[in-house]
C-alpha cells in the first residue's frame, strides 16, 4: 500500500521533472537558432555585399578555415568562463532564497498570474538594461579592465560572423554580474511591491527576448533595414544602427547593449539619424589582432599569418605596422 502511494507521488513529481526538461532544452534550441538565424542572414549580407568596404567577405578556404578556428577557440573560452560562475538557474534559486530571507516572505511554487508576469518581464529587460549600462560604461570600457572587453571591438566589420561578436571570450566579467544584480533586483521589486517570489526562470521568453536584441544589434544584415530602427527606438530598444556606433573608432556613446533608454537619460546617446554620426570606421584605433586581444596584447600574429589570413580586412592594422 506505502509502495503503491510512493509511485503515485512520484508520478507528478517525475512528470514535473520531464517537463522542465523538455522546457530546458527548447529553451536551448530556441536560443541557438536565434543566433543561428542571424548568422545565416548575415552570410548572405556578405554575398551580396562583396564589393562593400564593410562588407568584405575572406577569399579562399585557408582564411575561411581560420575565421571558423577563431570563433571556436573564442566561444570555447567563452563556455569556459561561464562553467566558472553558478549556473543561471542555481543563480535564480539562491537569490530567490536571500531576498525571501531578507524580507523575510513565502516562496511560491504556483504558476505565475500573467499580469505579473507582463509587469515583471518589462521591469526586468529595462531594470536590467541599467545594470548592463552602467558595467559596460564604467567597468568594461575603464582604463584597467578594458581589457575584458577589447576583443569585442576588435572588429572593424560589426557583424553575427566575426570572432569577438560571435563568440565572447571574457563575456563572463560582464554578464554574470548584470545577471545577478537583475535577478536581486526584480525579487526585491516583487516584494516591495507584495507580490509572490515566483521562479523566474517562467520569463524564457523574456531571456530570448535580450538574447535576440543583443544579437540583432550587431548584424549587418539588421543594419541594412531602417524600418528596424524605426521600430525599435520608439520603444528605447536598442537598435543595430544605434549600436554600430558603439563600435566606431571615435565616438563614444551608445553604452546600453539591449535598450538606449539609460544613454537617453545620462547623455551618452548617439543618434544613427544625425549626418555627424555618419561615415565613422569601426575597430579598435591601434594595431591588434585576435590573437592580442586573447592575451592582454602580450603575443600577436605574425606578420605572415596576418598576410595569409587576411588579418587586416576585419582590423585595423596600418600598412607600415604589417611588417613588424
Amino acid at each position: 500500500m506505502n509502495h503503491r502511494t510512493g509511485h503515485e507521488r512520484s508520478g507528478p513529481e517525475e512528470r514535473r521533472n520531464a517537463d522542465k526538461r523538455v522546457s530546458t532544452i527548447a529553451f536551448v534550441l530556441l536560443a541557438i537558432g536565434i543566433q543561428g538565424a542571424f548568422v545565416l542572414l548575415d552570410l548572405l549580407e556578405w554575398h551580396r555585399g562583396r564589393d562593400r568596404r564593410d562588407a568584405t567577405p575572406p577569399e579562399g578556404v585557408g582564411a575561411w578555415l581560420f575565421l571558423l578556428a577563431l570563433i571556436g577557440v573564442f566561444f570555447a573560452l567563452q563556455y569556459g568562463g561561464y562553467s566558472l560562475v553558478p549556473r543561471t538557474r542555481d543563480l535564480l534559486v539562491t537569490m530567490r532564497a536571500g531576498v525571501a530571507r531578507w524580507f523575510n516572505l513565502n516562496l511560491t511554487d504556483a504558476p505565475m498570474d500573467v499580469r505579473a508576469a507582463l509587469f515583471v518581464s518589462v521591469a526586468a529587460f529595462y531594470i536590467s538594461g541599467l545594470w548592463d549600462y552602467l558595467l559596460h560604461r564604467f567597468f568594461s570600457h575603464s582604463r584597467w579592465f578594458f581589457f575584458t572587453h577589447e576583443y569585442h571591438h576588435l572588429p572593424r566589420q560589426v557583424s553575427c560572423l566575426m570572432p569577438g561578436i560571435a563568440g565572447r571570450p571574457f563575456a563572463v566579467f560582464a554578464v554574470f554580474p548584470t545577471a545577478a544584480a537583475s535577478i536581486v533586483t526584480v525579487y526585491a521589486l516583487l516584494a516591495l511591491c507584495g507580490l509572490p517570489l515566483w521562479d523566474l526562470s517562467a520569463l524564457k521568453v523574456l531571456f530570448l527576448a535580450i538574447l535576440a536584441v543583443q544579437v540583432a544589434s550587431h548584424s549587418s544584415f539588421m543594419r541594412g533595414q531602417s524600418w528596424v530602427h524605426h521600430a525599435l527606438r520608439w520603444l528605447a530598444i536598442t537598435s543595430p544602427q544605434e549600436h554600430v556606433l558603439h563600435h566606431t573608432v571615435d565616438l563614444c556613446g551608445n553604452y546600453g547593449n539591449f535598450t538606449s533608454l539609460w544613454d537617453r537619460l545620462f547623455g551618452t546617446y548617439l543618434d544613427p539619424r544625425l549626418p555627424r554620426h555618419h561615415g565613422h570606421a569601426c575597430g579598435l584605433s591601434y594595431d591588434q589582432d585576435f590573437l592580442g586581444t586573447i592575451t592582454l596584447g602580450k603575443l600577436k600574429l605574425p606578420p605572415a599569418w596576418r598576410r595569409r589570413f587576411q588579418v587586416a580586412r576585419f582590423c585595423n592594422i596600418t600598412e607600415d605596422r604589417k611588417t613588424q
